[in-house]
């Protein structure tokens, strides 16, 4: 209860304490403990809409490296407001960077 108060806008986390005869220190730990836990509930896995499915089709025979084309398309994630769109060709470890970002 202590905790989740700490975690109001604009509280005072030493006053808090000293009103419930506590030690700032102690409730910062709890606050942060609070927050932790509450971070790792919100992780969870999203439903996926496909948008536009493209019918499957026979692939062509393989083409030599130096004829392939790189399809570009279209990425778009929405967790909570925050909404990160990709276009073209995408570097996985960097969208795995950018995605990493968002649970800060």
């Amino acid at each position: 209860r202590l905790a989740m108060a700490a975690c109001e806008p604009g509280v005072s986390i030493a006053r808090l304490a000293r009103e419930n005869g506590l030690n700032a220190n102690l409730l910062f730990t709890w606050r942060r403990r609070y927050l932790a836990e509450q971070q790792a509930e919100a992780v969870q896995l999203v439903p996926v809409a496909v948008v536009n499915e493209v019918p499957s089709v026979n692939e062509p025979p393989a083409l030599p490296e130096s004829e392939v084309v790189r399809l570009a398309g279209s990425i778009e994630v929405r967790i909570g407001r925050a909404v990160v769109k990709v276009d073209g060709i995408v570097d996985a470890e960097m969208l795995r960077t950018v995605l990493g970002s968002l649970r800060s």
